[in-house]
């Protein structure tokens, strides 16, 4: 018996014990299933194969007599194993013979062994209990499971039927009907014959919600929630249900599978009773998904379509195509209940289908509130490929002198955006505006698309206003599955300019919509967090983010700019080859859509690959394309985005006169309403002055707001200005603070760069090379604790250090705790003490 050994064990002991003289009363308790016959039949060949004397009693239905019923006890003899099986079926007489031997049972040859379900009525065996040895039969661990279930398939186990057995929670007889072809059937007799009249209760609890309440199954049974309560109490003892906080589930996954599978006929009257009480219209579509369509089905979908098709479940979009088949050509109910399933489509990022469904209802000439709503599927599905011109002509045929009603102009509106017609917009959101009042969705339109002329314009703080505005429509007024990501995505944006670290969670929170969106929508939410990551020092988030975009199909024109972000982290690594290829294809990419906005990021990978060559001519005139405003949707935008990187390349490139042009249009269009903002700024007019101590400053600011790369490469640059003004000393301070960071990002690239910049003027790093590392101890020390540990020694606090490193407080905190750690002191003073004596 797979999982027994130690079972078995203790039941040979036991009757080993009785053939010396002290027998006894061996009570085995499991849930059904469990597999205690099964024990008891394995232990009782193996005590009659050493001549023991055996015998079985069995429990007799209907009444559970047993030959202790007559209240005289059989001659068994001794030394003998008695065993009962299902004790609890037994009759009262048979327990109350039990009780009368028990305790006799000590001075003899005799071992009595019963076997009974764990939770039936437990009252009634705690007293014999007391004067037996119980044990309680525990599930199948995972290597009993294994086993079995290769015995059971003649082989390794396939991972779907060991995902399988999961549900079954170890319980043996269920193990042993997953290979059955009949298993639901299987299942939900056992389990209904274990439940006996809480089958009704069973079968409901299986196709409700797990969990369920007692309400629901109130409602659904037709019983009072006391009586569901006994019954639950009932199926929980039985080892079938598990309740906790009025709300109940069946125990094992398999048996509510199964179950549910072999009870769908129950999901219209469930269906009905929770809609009875008012029950979430997802829980009622989720049961109509699988009963049968009929006039009450039309009737409600009529009512609650609309609204569940903003957030559709994949039961309702069933249901919504069953009924669609179900109704006659011709029913007044079938065009908006199309209408709600195209819409249902294209949220669910079923985006074909959607189209197929709204062009089908177009040529059924539905009235004009259907037909509208139709154009817009049409509109918003080319919004999310990106292709505005398709999402224009799907609502131009609803002009009238030259005018949109207000829900497909607000989508026009998108559509000009996205083909960068600003005027467009501005038409579209006049002719929208008057309804916004009465449509909280057309207002929740306007807000997000003033948001992002506001964006564009870098005023983001009244963006960010509008923006909360619309997610307080979203949550309280409208749902609109794909303006909430909008809202979200255009925050990500905002954050990522500010190079606020928080843009990381606002993407996360925007993910799984996108996925289950999918298409342009998921490919901008994966370009968001791929700019957001190369910000933030995480590169190979980064990169996984863009292999990931680039293994779509399609990447809805924003293929250039996931190119050039990859070239610029393949440039920082060191990997030329590589970085030339993306950004050929960067190049290539014809961008659409949204990509527009982002044009500048390519530009950007243009200008610094150049840069890397030292091709300073070409660097140079691929910087002047965004200083004249050949460059980006919005020039604005584009120099705001990017011109911090172009100014250095110029400085770089010899034509200061270029950066002070650029530095101007950036002090015009960057407010500095942010920490990174400011920094930027001091930055940029710190490399066209030649200042070092302000590119001291910056690189400390940026090290403080989390911007680990732009603080590595303000300290580059200061430490290739104090070499070239003669201040070695000072020079190869920064340099080191520079390469300690480089370091943390595997910058190899540029650590490559700037020791060969500095070199020129016998700046050297020192000994530098990978080499195994104790892990504790001086020597466990890397270069940058080891720096951090020495200034600590001369008394300085951990600002200061941070300060002489250009790195932040946080940085130093962590270099410090580490410290200790590796050379196992407990406070600093130990650091100042043992430094001088380190050997």
């Amino acid at each position: 018996m797979h999982g027994r050994d130690e079972s078995l064990r203790l039941l040979a002991e036991a009757t080993a014990a009785a053939r010396a003289g002290r027998g006894g009363l061996v009570v085995v308790r499991a849930d059904p299933g469990s597999g205690v016959t099964a024990l008891l039949d394995a232990h009782l060949s193996a005590m009659r194969r050493t001549g023991l004397r055996t015998h079985r009693i069995p429990v007799l239905p209907p009444h559970g007599r047993t030959t202790l019923s007559r209240g005289a006890l059989p001659e068994w003899g001794a030394p003998a194993l008695v065993v009962i099986d299902d004790l609890h079926r037994a009759d009262d007489e048979t327990l109350l013979a039990l009780h009368g031997i028990a305790e006799g049972l000590r001075e003899t040859s005799l071992l009595v062994v019963a076997g009974r379900h764990r939770g039936a009525s437990p009252d009634r065996f705690a007293l014999l209990e007391r004067n037996a040895l119980v044990h309680d039969l525990p599930p199948l661990d995972d290597s009993a499971v294994r086993a079995l279930l290769t015995e059971a398939v003649g082989g390794q186990p396939p991972e779907p039927l060991l995902r399988l057995a999961r549900g079954a929670l170890g319980n043996p007889w269920l193990l042993t009907r997953l290979t059955d072809d009949d298993r639901a059937a299987a299942v939900t007799a056992w389990a209904t014959g274990l439940a006996g009249d809480d089958t009704p209760l069973l079968r409901y609890t299986a196709v409700l919600d797990e969990p369920a309440s007692v309400d629901d199954l109130a409602a659904v049974t037709g019983r009072t929630p006391v009586e569901v309560l006994a019954g639950v109490e009932r199926l929980v003892t039985l080892g079938l249900m598990a309740a906790d906080a009025g709300m109940v589930r069946l125990r094992h996954p398999v048996v509510r599978h199964d179950v549910a599978t072999t009870s769908v006929g129950l999901r219209g009257s469930a269906a009905r009773a929770l809609a009875g009480r008012d029950a979430a219209p997802e829980a009622v579509a989720a049961h109509l998904a699988h009963a049968p369509v009929d006039a009450w089905t039309v009737a409600w979908l009529a009512d609650h379509a609309d609204r569940l098709a903003t957030e559709p479940t994949p039961a309702l979009v069933t249901l919504l195509q069953r009924t669609a088949s179900w109704l006659p050509p011709g029913s007044p109910q079938l065009p908006p209940l199309r209408a709600a399933l195209a819409e249902a489509l294209l949220w669910s990022g079923r985006i074909d289908e959607a189209r197929q469904v709204a062009a089908s209802g177009l040529a059924a000439n539905p009235g004009t509130p259907v037909r509208r709503r139709l154009r817009a599927v049409l509109a918003l599905a080319a919004f999310g490929e990106m292709d505005p011109v398709s999402a224009a002509a799907a609502v131009d045929p609803e002009r009238v002198d030259g005018r949109l009603p207000p829900r497909l102009a607000v989508i026009d509106g998108y559509a000009c955006l996205l083909a960068g017609d600003l005027t467009g917009v501005e038409r579209a959101v006049e002719q929208a505006a008057p309804a916004a009042a009465q449509d909280p969705l057309v207002e929740v339109y306007l807000l997000n698309i003033r948001a992002i002329k506001l964006c564009v314009c870098r005023d983001f703080p009244a963006a960010l206003e509008l923006l909360d505005k619309a997610a307080a429509l979203l949550d309280v007024a409208v749902r609109d599955r794909g303006q909430w990501l909008v809202t979200r995505l255009l925050r990500a944006v905002i954050q990522d300019l500010c190079h606020d670290r928080a843009v990381l969670d606002t993407v996360e929170e925007a993910r799984p919509v996108a996925l289950e969106f999918g298409v342009g929508m998921l490919a901008w939410l994966r370009t968001i967090s791929a700019l957001a990551s190369l910000n933030h020092g995480r590169w190979d988030q980064a990169l996984a983010e863009i292999d990931a975009a680039l293994a779509e199909p399609d990447q809805y024109g924003l293929a250039g700019p996931l190119h050039a972000v990859a070239t610029s982290i393949l440039l920082y690594r060191g990997d030329l080859p590589a970085a030339r290829r993306h950004a050929e294809l960067a190049d290539r990419a014809v961008g659409r859509g949204v990509a527009l906005f982002y044009e500048q990021i390519v530009v950007l990978a243009r200008a610094h690959l150049a840069d890397v060559e030292e091709d300073w001519p070409r660097a140079v005139e691929t910087v002047r394309t965004l200083v004249d405003g050949d460059v980006g949707v919005h020039h604005g935008h584009a120099v705001a985005a990017v011109g911090v990187g172009m100014v250095r390349i110029a400085i770089r490139g010899g034509d200061r006169a270029l950066a002070v042009r650029l530095l101007a249009q950036l002090q015009g269009l960057i407010s500095g309403g942010s920490a990174g903002e400011r920094s930027a700024l001091t930055y940029c007019q710190a490399l066209v002055d030649g200042d070092v101590d302000q590119l001291l400053v910056a690189a400390q600011e940026f090290a403080e707001t989390g911007l680990a790369f732009s603080a590595a490469r303000a300290a580059d640059d200061a430490a290739r200005a104090l070499a070239e003004s003669g201040r070695p000393a000072d020079a190869k301070a920064a340099y080191q603070a520079a390469i300690d960071q480089y370091t943390e990002l595997a910058a190899s690239g540029n650590i490559q760069r700037a020791a060969a910049a500095l070199r020129a003027f016998g700046v050297r790093r020192g000994v530098t090379g990978p080499r195994r590392r104790p892990k504790h101890g001086w020597d466990s020390l890397t270069t940058a604790e080891y720096r951090v540990a020495e200034l600590v020694a001369q008394g300085l606090t951990n600002r200061e250090v941070a300060e002489r490193l250009i790195v932040s407080v946080r940085t130093v905190d962590s270099h410090v705790s580490r410290i200790l750690g590796k050379l196992g002191y407990s406070s600093r003073v130990e650091i100042a003490l043992k430094f001088e004596e380190r050997g």
